[in-house]
């Protein structure tokens, strides 16, 4: 049942309480005086009403979103954002109950319940004004006196993040509450945290569809390397074409067939269907030991399937719940990521090398800064590595600290660069070995615009997150910090680079 007065009362965390021998609470609902004020001058006309209809919720959600996002007052946009932020709270305290609850029924002993969850998601305290910087992408906090300041990425409210990712026009389809209930399920913390418990494991067949790391490899019998490819180049193929998502099913026997076939054209020999599947089975367990260490840093020892000798055959091992494996989409995914990983720092490099170069020669040709030209890389170095202020380096020079402003012109500087390096991973991505199947996905960036602009906003914010929140956040800090981001790290590099060049 839908209430009015879910947009002015939040469920926050609250000390749990033993009653009739069981945990109980873990959380109490909040009356928030700003929001409720705020509801009742721009929908008056729903405040007296014992429930609201679908359409009405629709119709206050769209509003409270567009006021969120586009108002003038940007206390207005921080308050709507907290009626959306209250409405939000009890749609994730249900979804923790019931994440717990699906567990619970299939796993008798169960280590944990949604009480454990709450930390991760219900971490909103009610009270605090909050909006988004410029780009969407950083939570900032207001001020009494107007002025905001970046909240840290663990100080981040998770029902902030729900609506930075939520738009009722895009996302026609899908209401808030299915919205709220999906990214609660994906939160990484909490998925961290199931996995210490061996939960949500893929299956064996979704692990053997993704890519091999390199170091597993070392692990590996004689011929499990070929097994895994010809079992990419059937099953992913088959699973791709089918656009089947969810739980992989076990391959079928035309498709078993098939890579029997393929392994023999390799000089491979696999005597039945069964020893195929074993060997799979095997191998998949190889990879699922190794994602749990690298995700908990622990291994676990049981597997999702024993074997069982009076019948010659796997079992399912009960010890493990349900699971659901990632769609093809999910895996292309991490493999996009992988090579971001590797390239990441090159590119950022490179970006760096060519803005700077530009800056430089922008001075030289300026009339009322040529003269700055051959200072610029060594400011540089004294504010990112020394650790000097625009103000003292100008004191230094001997010049007004607005005019040292105009010379480095640092916010443009880190946006172009920021610009260049999204700009460079979609031209480098195109031209790394990778294997055929994302070959083939990249390769469609020229011809798709909806890829395109997927692939976009995926390197958008794997860059943001990497380095460039951090280094906006240095940059704007008032207070004297030494600047550990990657940018500044890689900058010092080529600046440093630059200057032995030069010697």
């Amino acid at each position: 049942m839908l209430i009015p007065s879910r947009y002015w009362t939040i469920q926050v965390i609250d000390s749990p309480t033993f009653q009739e021998n069981q945990l109980k609470g873990g959380y109490k609902l909040k009356q928030v005086y700003p929001a409720q004020e705020y509801f009742k001058i721009h929908f008056s006309e729903f405040v007296s009403k014992s429930t609201l209809s679908p359409a009405d919720n629709k119709h206050i959600q769209t509003v409270l979103w567009e006021m969120f996002h586009h108002a003038a007052d940007i206390r207005q946009r921080a308050i709507a954002g907290l009626c959306l932020r209250c409405y939000i709270s009890k749609t994730i305290l249900v979804a923790c109950k019931k994440i717990a609850s699906i567990y619970k029924s299939e796993v008798e002993a169960l280590l944990f319940s949604y009480l454990d969850f709450l930390p991760f998601v219900l971490n909103d305290d009610g009270k605090s004004l909050v909006i988004f910087d410029s780009q969407e992408q950083t939570q900032q906090r207001l001020n009494n006196d107007g002025t905001t300041q970046p909240l840290a990425k663990e100080a981040e409210f998770f029902t902030v993040e729900v609506l930075r990712k939520f738009n009722p026009k895009l996302n026609s389809t899908e209401s808030l509450d299915n919205w709220t209930w999906r990214l609660t399920k994906q939160n990484q913390n909490l998925r961290l945290f199931l996995w210490d418990f061996g939960i949500q494991t893929p299956s064996d067949w979704g692990l053997l569809c993704r890519e091999i790391p390199r170091s597993i490899q070392a692990l590996f019998e004689k011929g499990d390397s070929e097994i895994v490819e010809v079992f990419h180049a059937v099953y992913r193929r088959d699973r791709r074409k089918s656009n089947e998502r969810g739980l992989c099913s076990e391959p079928t026997i035309n498709q078993i067939q098939e890579m029997i076939i393929l392994l023999q054209q390799r000089n491979t020999v696999v005597n039945s269907s069964r020893e195929l599947i074993n060997h799979l089975k095997r191998i998949a367990e190889i990879l699922r030991q190794d994602i749990i260490y690298q995700k908990t840093g622990k291994l676990k020892t049981i597997p999702t399937e024993i074997y069982d000798q009076s019948i010659n055959d796997y079992l399912p091992n009960q010890e493990l719940p349900h699971h659901t494996d990632p769609d093809p989409e999910d895996i292309e995914l991490q493999q996009l990521q992988s090579v971001c990983n590797a390239l990441f720092e090159n590119v950022l490099y490179q970006a760096i090398s060519e803005v700077i170069s530009q800056h430089y020669k922008y001075l030289q040709n300026s009339k009322g800064y040529k003269n700055f030209a051959d200072k610029f890389y060594e400011g540089l170095r004294l504010y990112y590595q020394e650790n000097m202020s625009l103000g003292e380096i100008a004191k230094l020079w001997d010049i007004p600290w607005c005019k040292a402003r105009r010379v480095f012109k640092l916010e443009s500087l880190l946006d172009n660069v920021q610009y260049r390096t999204e700009e460079r991973f979609i031209e480098q991505i195109s031209k790394v070995t990778t294997p055929p199947d994302l070959a083939n996905r990249v390769t469609a960036i020229s011809t798709d615009p909806e890829y395109l602009k997927n692939i976009a906003k995926e390197i958008r914010s794997y860059a943001l997150t990497t380095t460039f929140l951090e280094a906006h956040a240095e940059m704007q800090s008032g207070k004297k910090k030494s600047k550990n981001s990657l940018f500044a790290q890689i900058l010092c590099r080529y600046i440093n680079d630059s200057i032995n060049n030069a010697a």
